[in-house]
């Protein structure tokens, strides 16, 4: 249902936007209609040249104080930033040395685990041969003992069982004392000497029936057996509580690295605006106080007539011409990337900016790669689909019916399960007390080798899912990286042709906008050029803006796609790799059901079909999870 939630982000509306370029090519071309159509009947006397003088000097000394004032905040800002950079730099840098001691603590003990449980399995599997041979051992001569010790030897039974205690005798897990014992039954037994003394295989109470030292070797083995397993089962609890410590361990500090990395890299963009801001703000104060200086130099003197009318008309009209020009010839990218359809889109992409981080969250709560892949193509929707909002709608809709059919299925399914699983079980609980060991080994051997072919397929499903996710998202990346291409080549463009307009326009009016007097019969049409380089320097600005929002945009898909490719690359090795080591189990297994099952005896046909219909059971109502590596 957050899923369905995430869709209230969608309340959101754009504004339209007037073309300031279209609007100061409009105003250029009344100008210049304005220029032709007044002729010579501008002109200014000298009696207001003084206080203009007067006024432009106040005006100057103003703006170079609050520019310095400006230089100073900039100053310091960028000096906080570079601590911050520093500092998270140092601290990046503890975090990444802590967790690679936390990893190869855990490698180390998962080496030693290993070892243990090789170790547990050589001693209990000796110990679990003895203890059948042992027990067989004396179920054999409780049958057939009543004559002689000689006479029994020679009973074929009997002769099978001492072929079976010689084994035992070599065994490492019996020690000196029980090994004299049974080497002196076995001697007795086989006519090698002579009857040996009592006491030579005596038991514990004192009697010399071999059955009795039997059944005492047998005990301390099963002893031995319960001892070993016991200790398995406290070093696997100790060794996993290990795991779980260091795990989480990495999981918080790669989150404190996470955090500080974005406080950093939010530091580096403050330091690059500001250091650019304050570039501007010298250049801007190196301008005015130049212009403090010109004007006063400029007031010394009397004022000298302005060039003639017609030749400061015909070079205001080519400055308004050659910005014309260049603004027709530079801008028309920008201007469709800016204020056209592009400019919806990269609306769209701001709009749906917390749907995308909203899915992507679900996603990773969820482990659900589908959710992940619905982050990614919300976002293609929105800066390729002519109707973002309909797109991406149709898209989290479809994903929602989805989920909602799953939840129907599963509910259905379970009720069918349950029902079945419990009078398959009531069956089965008939016909255990007729099943031998070797049978339960056997039946063991073979839900393990069918668990395990379940899980290969399993995994190779997600690896095929895992390759689809991936060749959808390059070409995701592709297509969004090509309409970044084109935007920003737009974006350059059009801030080259606005600034050269800019200069132009600038160079011949002045930087300063205070009327000035004119003393000739043309003067400079500056209140409308005034109008016209502030609409242009908005446009810049707009340009400027939306170039680095389309590259920081960029940034954001470049890290999210490699993200991704990194933890499905993770993904398919690791799975790769659990699919030989169940593929080599999965042999093993199959050779031991082969040397096992000779040996079972018996028409077992009804247990078979109420196991086989178990695993079909297993099969269809145990839920696979679905992987997700973020």
């Amino acid at each position: 249902m957050k899923v369905i939630a995430a869709t209230a982000v969608f309340a959101c509306s754009s504004a339209s936007q007037t073309n300031p370029i279209a609007k100061v090519l409009d105003l250029l071309a009344g100008m210049r209609s304005k220029i032709v159509a007044e002729g010579e009947d501008e002109q200014a006397g000298y009696e207001k040249y003084a206080k203009w003088c007067r006024d432009t000097a106040k005006e100057l000394q103003r703006e170079v104080a609050d520019t310095t004032a400006e230089v100073a905040d900039l100053q310091a800002t960028i000096a906080k930033a570079q601590a911050t950079i520093e500092a998270k730099t140092a601290e990046i840098g503890d975090l990444a040395a802590s967790q690679q001691a936390a990893s190869a603590d855990l490698k180390q003990a998962t080496e030693v685990r290993a070892k243990e449980h090789a170790d547990y399995s050589a001693v209990a599997a000796e110990l679990s041969e003895s203890i059948d041979t042992l027990a067989r051992a004396i179920s054999t001569l409780e049958r057939v003992l009543g004559g002689s010790l000689v006479q029994v030897g020679n009973n074929p039974a009997v002769k099978k069982v001492l072929s079976g205690l010689s084994a035992v005798v070599s065994a490492t897990v019996v020690d000196a004392q029980d090994k004299m014992k049974l080497q002196a039954f076995l001697q007795a037994a086989q006519g090698e000497t002579q009857a040996p003394e009592a006491a030579a295989y005596e038991s514990h109470d004192g009697s010399n029936n071999i059955v009795s030292v039997l059944q005492d070797l047998l005990n301390k083995a099963e002893s031995q057996k319960s001892d070993a397993d016991r200790a398995e089962r406290q070093a696997q609890h100790d060794f996993s509580m290990m795991k779980q410590t260091v795990t989480h361990q990495l999981a918080t500090e790669a989150g404190e690295q996470d955090e500080a990395k974005k406080v950093k890299a939010e530091s580096e963009q403050a330091l690059a605006t500001a250091t650019g801001d304050l570039v501007l703000a010298q250049k801007e104060l190196a301008g005015d106080t130049a212009s403090l200086n010109e004007a006063h130099d400029d007031c010394e003197q009397r004022a000298e007539e302005w060039n003639a009318s017609m030749a400061s008309r015909a070079h205001e009209i080519n400055a308004l011409d050659t910005a014309t020009r260049v603004l027709s010839d530079k801008t028309g990218g920008a201007q469709s990337q800016a204020y056209g359809l592009v400019q919806v889109q990269a609306q769209s992409i701001n709009a749906f900016g917390n749907v995308v981080s909203e899915v992507m969250a679900l996603g990773r709560d969820a482990k659900d790669r589908q959710l992940a892949m619905l982050a990614m193509r919300i976002r293609t929707a929105a800066t390729s689909a002519a109707d973002p909002f309909a797109k991406i709608k149709g898209l989290i809709e479809d994903m929602v019916a989805r989920l909602e059919k799953e939840a129907a299925e599963e509910a259905s399914a379970k009720a069918f399960c349950d029902s079945e699983t419990a009078k398959a079980n009531a069956k089965k609980d008939d016909h255990d007390s007729e099943i031998s060991k070797l049978t339960s080994r056997l039946d063991f051997a073979k839900s393990r080798v069918a668990q395990l072919q379940r899980q290969i397929a399993t995994l190779t499903d997600e690896l095929k899912n895992t390759a689809s996710e991936q060749s959808e998202a390059e070409k995701t990346r592709t297509e969004e990286h090509a309409s970044f291409k084109q935007a920003e080549a737009d974006y350059e463009a059009g801030l080259e042709g606005v600034n050269t307009a800019l200069k132009v326009l600038r160079d011949y009016f002045g930087t300063s906008f205070v009327q000035q007097p004119a003393t000739g019969t043309h003067s400079k049409k500056e209140g409308a050029a005034s109008s016209v380089i502030g609409i242009l320097e908005v446009a810049a600005t707009d340009f400027g803006r939306l170039l680095a929002e389309a590259r920081e945009t960029e940034e954001s898909a470049v890290s999210d796609y490699e993200a991704m490719s990194e933890d499905n690359k993770i993904s398919t090795q690791t799975k790769k790799q659990d699919i030989k080591y169940k593929e080599e189990e999965m042999t093993d297994l199959n050779q031991k059901i082969s040397e096992q099952s000779n040996d079972r005896a018996g028409e077992q046909e009804e247990m078979d079909a109420v196991i086989e219909y178990l695993s079909k059971l297993n099969d269809q109502c145990v839920a696979k999870p679905e992987p997700y590596e973020e």
